[in-house]
């Protein structure tokens, strides 16, 4: 049998033919987010650097409704000493040497329509975290370590570039997202990005970024029935950290709590609406930074529950919040792997993360925007 065109087709080799023809639109239609570094030119002009001074960047793809925008900002703890700063910036977390050129996009940052339904067809654009600062560093000078804190330098460089290149500011729809560190630098963000847009619709989701739910002991500070030290100034002074500008102008005197990881405090005084996504037993903080052992013993589950109750607690002034902040908080120990991929999230009152997200971004009401598990220990 011959075509119209003139090839034999049928048995064999018609099928490998159409077999490859198939794969290789398959492959091609896969999309990917691209990385742009930053030119020595924007390094000197904006700051835009790694900790160990190579250009930060961004990875961006294109959507279909280019008016329409999603930043997510990667998480991956923080450094607060020479020796952890200094180890940090041999790695991707501190150096921008071993990128790679694309990433596929995953969560709300995927373009398959099954996997994102609401906002796939969304411009997407990924901060790579290689400042250690909870993205919220201003030193574009290098400290007496050789190293840079610079996180929201590279978050004002991103903005520009794409407004200038990009057409960010046309711009009608901004959702500002983050998991860990990266929740904790969407908090600290969104009303920059609120006043770098006034016409858009700006809003925020923050991943597993609630650091923390008041001040909480540590284990050992549970155990022996001890204090939690007052909040120090310490991390602020390191980053020389970006803070949100209505937090720090109501508490002039104490304008560094409205810094990184207090994110407790900051809240009541954010201008734009957030969507909070945190686990009701953080695993991150309850196991790593307030130290509680990974055993199975009186104390721990007592610890483990103690905690849950003080993030219950925290999330009251979410739900209270007068700007209609959502939230999605499932009585979970886990830290932010069960939060991104988020139209695959355990359902609470028959929704997921992603369906009450969406609904609450565009202000739909056909799904609850409050999804609280009402459980007080873990189940997942």
């Amino acid at each position: 049998m011959t075509s119209p065109s003139g090839f034999a087709v049928g048995g064999k080799f018609s099928l490998l033919f159409f077999a490859a023809i198939y794969f290789t639109t398959l492959t091609c239609s896969v999309k990917s987010l691209d990385l742009y570094t930053f030119s020595s030119e924007e390094v000197e002009q904006y700051g835009s650097r790694c900790l160990d001074g190579s250009p930060s960047g961004f990875y961006y793809e294109k959507g279909e409704n280019s008016t329409n925008w999603i930043f997510y900002l990667q998480g991956g703890g923080l450094c607060d000493s020479e020796d952890s700063c200094r180890s940090r910036a041999k790695g991707s977390l501190g150096s921008s040497h071993q990128w790679g050129e694309s990433k596929t996009g995953w969560g709300l940052l995927s373009s398959n329509a099954s996997v994102n339904p609401g906002f796939y067809t969304w411009s997407k654009v990924y901060i790579p975290y290689c400042g250690g600062d909870l993205h919220s560093g201003t030193r574009s000078v290098a400290n007496e370590w050789g190293l840079y804190f610079s996180g929201h330098l590279t978050i004002v460089a991103v903005l520009e570039k794409l407004k200038n290149v990009h057409g960010l500011s046309d711009s009608q729809n901004i959702l500002l997202s983050g998991v860990s560190a990266g929740g904790i630098g969407a908090f600290e963000h969104v009303d920059f990005f609120a006043t770098q847009f006034p016409h858009a619709r700006v809003r925020a989701s923050p991943q597993a970024g609630y650091f923390f739910p008041g001040n909480p002991q540590s284990y050992p500070e549970f155990v022996s029935k001890t204090p939690a030290p007052a909040l120090t100034r310490a991390l602020h002074d390191l980053y020389n950290a970006t803070v949100d500008r209505a937090c720090a102008d109501a508490n002039p005197a104490n304008y560094y709590k409205c810094g990184p990881a207090n994110i407790d405090y900051l809240l009541p005084y954010l201008q734009t609406p957030v969507y909070v996504a945190e686990n009701q037993f953080d695993s991150e903080q309850i196991f790593t930074q307030k130290q509680c052992p990974k055993k199975r013993t009186q104390e721990v589950i007592d610890y483990v529950l103690y905690y849950g109750a003080l993030m219950r607690q925290a999330m009251q002034k979410v739900i209270r919040s007068p700007l209609g902040d959502g939230l999605y908080f499932p009585a979970c120990l886990q830290h932010g792997e069960n939060l991104e991929n988020v139209y695959s999230t355990q359902l609470i009152n028959g929704t997921t993360y992603g369906e009450s997200l969406h609904d609450w971004f565009f202000g739909l009401n056909r799904v609850p925007h409050i999804l609280f598990d009402n459980v007080t220990s873990p189940h997942c």
